[in-house]
């Protein structure tokens, strides 16, 4: 059979194919070591990926979380995923979370809770049942609870997880076919073993026992199930798989379940125990009864209805015999009953264990540490993600371009917990060596916020609505004063009012916190962006966003880093207090790359506005290969991309006391147009005036 590549899975149409592969070399080329541990960064897109699978599927918002503690467990309120990255994990991965996501929907967890007080009606039965297995006549008068509790429960509980299993799958098929393949790959992991196909086509686990009852059922809707014994005829009947949709809620399902409980107990020899489970007469046992796990190797996946006439036969219409194994059933038994040496006998308890750990929802997935459960939820909440850039890079050797692509971390949301929790060469952390910068950076914010008011009380007049009076005019709305001039041939009695007012506007300052700005650059930068965010603040039809962009260290990742760490749209002016004073510099200049990481962010947001899009930087895009005219060209086009959907864009090269190089600004002219501007960092503070005017000019 031919092995099946991650290309052929159904998540590969929304995983990259190297969502899989850890970078190996660094932007120079040289060769790294492997990463040590998890990637925050795609473990917080699995999650969100499967997340939002979820949600389609049940149309619910059901919490999806990795496991920090062990085993795994369903809590009837969400969906707990395996940490495991591993390719052939993926899809049976994504379908248990639909199932379990599903069961979160569809399972009424009260009438699990309560199956044994449920148990308890059913007195009169529990009583027949213990004095059936040795209870002592005298203890059933005052009839102990230990059989509903420790003997019927367990096993009824089994049944119900099979059936409701069945209902939830047919469920998920009727209302996510497009889903199919998620299920399929889990069915062929828990269920389509070779080796349960070869333990159901033996004698083995026919005798009278639970465990021989529990195997079989749970494999019904194999094709190499038997029917010919244990009665299991009459039960297929009674659950009727190919119409399991007719079972509507859970308390139908249980009531079902016990149904087959009593068909089962009916063939159950006495187990020759009392009231209390001590073993009396030796137990019942068939030898092959334990549990444990297959070899893996998926045959055609089952699917919930099962694929049996409806009478029970195999739908391949095997040539069969009257059985003789176990008790009797009302089906044949198949010809060539294998026999399982002792290593498949072992295999095959295994599989078993792998069904009932499915069954009970205990199966046992990768856990992540508390550690990196924050670092991962601290990611998501800031609305972290990893945006895949293209570009054309011009090919030296042969001529013409190449294709490449970058991947650049976009942080839409700058939150206390991204701080805290996530390492990244662009903020620094409270008790780490940077943190002095903090102090620092706050006087910075202070010092614009007092700039920001003066320049706020100018920038008012876009909020002002001016209306214009026109009168003596021949057509309009009658002007009263002028009526008593009627009639003595005098006829521009009317008069019009004209309204003026400003569009709402927004303003997206994209800063360069490479590690050349260090100094004054950063914080004359720094600072004017401050007061331009509180200008705008302080009027109801201007918003401001600010970003800073670099190639930084994220979360023990080199990459292009854009932080969106001011974005009044959602954010007070009390972010410009708390979390702008981390903002640092540091690493190489991604310009283009950061750009068009968030293009479509910045084109919807100025739809219907006056937008405006200023750039501050001091050096040339650059990172790894990009850099030199391949990364000249590319910077333009996202420059286009927005000045052709009307944005304003304004680039300022900030330059030192050296000044700016011819070729630098060349480039610079080429890439910004003729809104490129050179300033020197001791004028920067002119940028707000000079924005400010922009505000107030009429298109």
């Amino acid at each position: 059979m031919r092995k099946t590549s991650y290309s052929d899975s159904n998540s590969s149409f929304w995983l990259d194919n190297d969502f899989f592969q850890d970078d190996q070399y660094d932007m120079l080329g040289e060769e790294l070591a492997k990463p040590k541990g998890k990637d925050p960064m795609k473990l917080a897109g699995y999650r969100r990926a499967i997340g939002n699978f979820v949600r389609i599927v049940t149309g619910e918002a059901i919490p999806v979380k990795f496991n920090t503690s062990g085993d795994s467990y369903t809590d009837g309120k969400s969906v707990v995923i395996s940490a495991s990255l591993k390719d052939k994990d993926f899809d049976p991965a994504v379908g248990l979370a639909l199932h379990e996501g599903s069961h979160i929907k569809l399972t009424d967890f009260e009438t699990l809770r309560t199956l044994e007080k449920w148990l308890y009606n059913h007195d009169s039965y529990m009583k027949s049942l213990s004095e059936k297995h040795g209870a002592k006549a005298s203890d059933l008068d005052g009839y102990d609870k230990w059989w509903s509790a420790e003997y019927v429960m367990p096993k009824l509980s089994s049944l119900i997880n099979i059936i409701e299993d069945r209902r939830i799958d047919a469920w998920v098929y009727k209302n996510a076919p497009g889903y199919k393949g998620y299920y399929q790959a889990l069915y062929d992991k828990y269920f389509n073993a070779k080796i349960i196909d070869k333990g159901l086509k033996s004698d083995e686990y026919t005798s009278a026992d639970w465990d021989s009852f529990l195997f079989r059922i749970c494999n019904l809707t194999n094709p190499n199930r038997r029917l010919d014994v244990l009665e299991l005829d009459k039960i297929w009947k009674m659950i009727d798989l190919k119409n399991i949709a007719r079972l509507k809620n859970t308390d139908e399902v249980r009531d079902l379940a016990f149904e087959v409980f009593k068909i089962i107990e009916n063939q159950i020899p006495s187990l020759g125990l009392d009231k209390k489970g001590n073993d009396q007469e030796g137990e019942s046992s068939n030898g092959d009864s334990e549990n444990g796990e297959g070899d893996g190797q998926g045959n055609e996946p089952n699917s919930p209805e099962g694929d049996a006439n409806d009478d029970g036969s195999k739908a391949e219409g095997d040539d069969a015999k009257k059985g003789d194994g176990g008790s009797k059933g009302g089906s044949s038994a198949p010809k060539g009953l294998e026999e399982l040496s002792d290593r498949q006998l072992e295999q095959l308890k295994k599989a078993i264990q792998k069904q009932e750990e499915f069954q009970n929802q205990d199966i046992k997935k990768t856990g992540v540490s508390r550690k990196l459960q924050r670092t991962i939820s601290s990611m998501e909440d800031s609305g972290t993600e990893i945006k895949k850039v293209e570009y054309q890079q011009e090919n030296w050797w042969e001529g013409g371009s190449i294709p490449k692509h970058e991947e650049v971390a976009v942080i839409k949301n700058f939150t206390k917990d991204l701080i805290n929790n996530v390492e990244c060469d662009m903020w620094a952390r409270p008790g780490y060596w940077n943190d002095y910068r903090i102090e620092e950076h706050s006087q910075w914010v202070n010092e614009g916020l007092r700039r920001g008011i003066a320049l706020g009380k100018k920038l008012k007049v876009r909020a002002e609505q001016k209306d214009t009076k026109f009168n003596r005019l021949r057509s309009g709305k009658i002007d009263k004063r002028r009526i008593s001039s009627a009639g003595f041939g005098i006829e521009n009695i009317f008069a019009k009012v004209e309204s003026f007012a400003y569009n709402p506007g927004i303003i997206h300052i994209s800063i360069d916190n490479s590690g050349s700005m260090n100094g004054d650059r950063f914080q004359n930068a720094f600072t004017t962006s401050v007061a331009i965010a509180k200008a705008c603040s302080m009027i109801e039809n201007m918003d401001c966003v600010i970003s800073f962009r670099a190639g930084a260290d994220f979360s023990g990742k080199n990459m292009p880093v854009i932080l969106v760490a001011y974005d009044s749209r959602k954010h007070g002016i009390s972010q410009l207090k708390t979390n702008f004073p981390h903002v640092i510099v540091s690493g190489v200049t991604p310009e283009g790359l950061c750009f068009d990481a968030i293009m479509k962010e910045v084109l919807e947001a100025s739809k219907g506005r006056d937008a405006y899009f200023v750039n501050m930087s001091d050096g040339m895009p650059y990172y790894g290969s990009y850099h030199g005219d391949s990364a000249h060209k590319h910077t333009r086009a996202q420059v286009k991309k927005m000045t052709r959907e009307g944005i304003k864009v304004i680039s300022y090269f900030i330059t030192g006391s050296s000044g700016i190089s011819e070729s630098e600004s060349r480039a610079f002219n080429a890439m910004y147009g003729k809104e490129a501007q050179y300033i020197n960092t001791k004028k920067i503070n002119e940028v707000a005036k000079s924005m400010n005017k922009k505000f107030l000019e009429v298109a």
